[in-house]
């Protein structure tokens, strides 16, 4: 429970950043506030006066209408201005405050990918950006400031109803402390759970949404739309019954203040009476100390409704505070080291797992790349072969062993070095939602026209964009819906071609792509990783004779390895795979 309760405490500290607008956003609504309070005790005050002045001659030609009628439209133009000011600066505020946080929340999630994150569904993540950081602007826009606006304000209106009499002044503080402590501390308290209930189910709507979509086409093949839908509904109604038990608590809670409101009008005219009827206390004043303890309840209004969702703030507080207080699985140093131009790749006694319960993915793996040389790394799925990409460009690190990129340990090396030095093709290349040209150019921001078709003809796609109607600008859908998957897979390599580092890593480059197009690949390949070094990750041993090395692996361990014409020799898998391939 304490935990929870200091849930916000990070968040209210980074909102010292933007203190100046939101004390200015807070005057302009104190402002606003006691502008309306005035607005309507000074007219209560105008009207009773005047009445009261109609009845003689004398004394209505005596009376002042002027100056409260200044009083009065100076008053109604300051409500209606500082209103609209409050409006524009609490905003703008808010929103920046939500601009930093994502920023804040943003910088703690990238070095978390993709170790850590895994642990999380992507629709979840989504929502604790989204939703979760949308929720904290309940903490200034409708708890810190309306609580500083109803605390000041009440002090001010108890201090001025005391210069007419402080027994009402003292009755009306205890009416305003009831209606502002007790009834919103109360509905704190029963919404408390309920708000938390409503992250976790807004959280769970969402995300069976988004599988919904995402697997669409899969639902309609196997007629399962009905099931899903079902599970959609089944976290709508669990999210709606949620809601209106908050919208009951609500209800409750401004009924409440209502009630204590009239209580402490009628407290007020019942102490006046006597005054009025002791001549301490003219009708006219009367009128004013009534508007005035009516006007002054407004402020409470908002505070129980903005209480009760206080227990949703603080639950997606916690949520993004889970994910921020998680430690890096790895981290970068922040030094710059020069790489050699042609760098050797050594892997040394390398082990690794995911967890400490699980097996081992790796154990005691030694292989050496010499700069510029070709080696393929193949086995059955699941032998261990893209594990040791993830450990070379460092999604893990290894539970024991070291990784020597040149004359330098990989994990002396900053972010940028190791990125520059390395062009990846993953086994499931992401493409963006974007224009292919936008796709292209993640390898080579500013790449020209002329670089992205080179890449595209080695990678033999320059003919099928070609014929595209808007060519490098065609739209490739969602994680490349409108691209075959043997398509997607060669405009990654494209931009490998494009990134043209040093040491090239590809993840099964030819899978989903037909005999024919496979090897031409295979060609491009050869010829564009020529003076590169290499390091190739693949099942199918298609043109693996001009490779340098050779490493089969099995079972997270090297069980053999030498040139292709070696391994066709000496080892009898191998030969009887390359002739069932061939």
């Amino acid at each position: 429970m304490l935990k929870r309760r200091q849930a916000l405490l990070p968040f209210l500290k980074l909102y010292r950043t933007h203190l100046r607008w939101m004390i200015l956003g807070v005057l302009c609504a104190l402002l606003a506030v006691l502008s309306a309070i005035g607005l309507l005790a000074l007219s209560g005050w105008f009207i009773s006066a005047a009445a009261y002045a109609g009845l003689t001659l004398a004394t209505a030609q005596l009376f002042n209408f002027f100056h409260p009628s200044i009083g009065v439209r100076l008053f109604a133009i300051g409500r209606t201005l500082a209103r609209y000011a409050e409006r524009i600066v609490s905003h703008d505020a808010t929103f920046r405050i939500l601009q930093s946080l994502r920023s804040w929340f943003y910088i703690h999630l990238e070095p978390l990918a993709p170790s850590r994150l895994m642990m999380f569904r992507s629709g979840d993540v989504l929502n604790r950006i989204v939703a979760d950081i949308d929720a904290l602007d309940n903490l200034y826009l409708r708890v810190l400031s309306p609580s500083t606006v109803a605390l000041v304000t009440s002090l001010l209106v108890v201090g001025f109803l005391w210069v007419f009499d402080p027994g009402i002044a003292l009755w009306t503080g205890i009416y305003l402390a009831v209606a502002g402590l007790g009834v919103t501390g109360a509905a704190m308290k029963l919404g408390e759970t309920c708000g938390r209930e409503i992250t976790r189910c807004t959280s769970e709507l969402r995300v069976r949404a988004i599988d919904t979509l995402q697997g669409l086409a899969e639902l309609l093949v196997f007629e399962a739309c009905h099931h899903q839908l079902e599970a959609v509904k089944l976290s709508s109604r669990a999210l709606l019954k949620r809601q209106l038990r908050m919208s009951h608590i609500r209800g409750l809670s401004l009924a409440l203040i209502t009630l204590i409101s009239g209580l402490a009008a009628l407290t007020a005219l019942y102490l006046a009476v006597d005054l009025v009827s002791h001549d301490l206390l003219n009708g006219a004043n009367l009128a004013v100390i009534m508007l005035a303890i009516l006007a002054a309840f407004e402020v409470m209004l908002p505070l129980p409704v903005a209480y009760q969702f206080l227990g949703h703030t603080r639950e997606a507080g916690r949520r993004l505070m889970e994910i921020v207080d998680m430690k890096p699985e790895v981290t970068f140093p922040d030094t710059t080291v020069a790489l050699r131009a042609q760098p050797d790749i050594r892997f040394d006694n390398i082990s690794f797992r995911y967890r400490e319960s699980a097996p081992w993915v790796l154990k005691d793996i030694n292989l050496q790349i010499p700069a510029g040389h070709r080696v393929a790394v193949i086995g059955q799925t699941g032998s261990g072969k893209s594990t040791l990409i993830h450990l070379l460009v460092r999604l893990w690190n290894p539970v024991s062993g070291r990784i020597r990129l040149g004359d330098q340990d990989i994990r002396t090396l900053g972010e940028g070095d190791l990125r520059r030095a390395i062009s990846v093709v993953s086994q499931q290349p992401h493409m963006f939602n974007a224009s292919l040209r936008e796709n292209l150019q993640i390898a080579q921001p500013g790449a020209s026209d002329d670089d992205l078709w080179a890449a595209l003809e080695s990678a033999r796609l320059k003919e099928f964009v070609k014929k595209l109607p808007d060519g490098l600008d065609t739209w490739v859908g969602e994680d490349a819906r409108l691209l075959s998957g043997g398509q997607a897979r060669r405009v990654a390599v494209a931009r490998a071609i494009l990134h043209d580092a040093p040491v090239w890593v590809l993840d099964e480059p030819t899978e989903g792509l037909d005999t024919l197009t496979e090897r031409q690949l295979m060609q491009v390949l050869e010829r564009k990783t020529k003076d590169r070094t290499l390091l190739l990750i693949t099942h199918r041993l298609v043109d693996l004779h001009w490779m340098d090395h050779i490493v089969m692996m099995e079972k997270g361990k090297v069980v053999d390895q030498g040139n292709h014409q070696e391994l066709l020799e000496n080892n009898a898998h191998y030969a009887a795979l390359h002739v069932r391939i061939a």
